[in-house]
């Protein structure tokens, strides 16, 4: 048996937080194969003590969502893969994406072109499969589209939806 690492204990506890926020399991979520990619990332713009102040709080105590805008930014990573500083978290860009002179594409930052820490980057795509393993397409029982199979055509019929909620017994 090997003990775990400060890190590895740190990544879990993350994992288990975002499983409580996002409603989905902690299985579902190591199975996008983006769990370390989102925690480093929250680390990096929260910082460790911003990210540990967002996991303490209690996201179920306000029926309309979790105030906490860190929290609501780590809630959207997991859904569509592109990190939002807090700040940025509630707003709605698809107009600001969607205006003329855009092709309508999500702003994707190179990696390696905004320094840590800085506080003025727009929002951007954390990794390559993050826009396919984003947990929005699970939620409409959708596949993303040109990515993940059934392949062509297949945003013909709407999406079944499914329950992911766990069921608990009476």
């Amino acid at each position: 048996m090997t003990q775990e690492t400060s890190a590895e204990t740190e990544l879990r506890a993350f994992v288990k937080f975002s499983a409580t926020v996002t409603g989905f399991s902690e299985f579902d979520l190591w199975g996008t194969g983006q769990a370390e990619a989102y925690h480093r990332t929250a680390v990096q713009w929260l910082g460790p003590e911003g990210l540990q102040a967002a996991m303490a709080s209690d996201p179920s105590a306000d029926p309309a969502g979790p105030a906490d805008p860190a929290v609501k930014s780590i809630i959207k990573l997991w859904y569509v893969g592109v990190w939002y500083r807090p700040e940025q978290a509630g707003r709605l860009d698809v107009a600001a994406w969607t205006a003329p002179g855009r092709s309508g594409g999500k702003p994707a930052v190179p990696e390696g072109s905004r320094a840590e820490g800085d506080r003025s980057s727009p929002p951007f795509v954390v990794s390559p499969a993050a826009y396919t393993e984003g947990l929005l397409w699970r939620a409409i029982g959708a596949h993303p589209s040109g990515a993940k199979a059934p392949g062509y055509g297949s945003w013909a019929t709407p999406p079944a939806l499914e329950d992911h909620q766990e069921k608990k017994a009476p």
